[in-house]
């Protein structure tokens, strides 16, 4: 079996009032869900990580329900992203600082 990242789809441009059972009600036909995780909290643009059973159910759900109109929203539908950490970081410096921050 594939791994975490194979079995994993990511969902993006939901609409703000999206609910997990929403999500659901999109793939559940592609197959077995194990976990769904809806991001739409306060200030964050909505999206959520689909994580099937089986990671062909999770490639048909891709190629099903990329560019779907859900509503005034076609969704953007694709592999997630890998959860797996690694010994490379990324460091920023040199920005400016916020206004009215010290």
């Amino acid at each position: 079996m594939l791994g975490w990242a194979d079995e994993r789809i990511y969902v993006a441009n939901l609409p703000t009032n999206m609910r997990e059972k929403d999500v659901e009600d999109l793939f559940y036909k592609y197959g077995r869900i194990c976990k769904i995780e809806l991001k739409n909290g306060h200030c964050l643009v909505p999206f959520a990580l689909v994580r099937f059973e089986d990671p062909r159910d999770a490639e048909d759900a891709i190629y099903g329900r990329n560019s779907y109109d859900y509503g005034q929203c076609p969704l953007r539908v694709e592999n997630g992203p890998s959860a797996r950490r690694s010994d490379f970081r990324v460091l920023v410096s040199g920005l400016p600082q916020a206004a009215g921050r010290t």
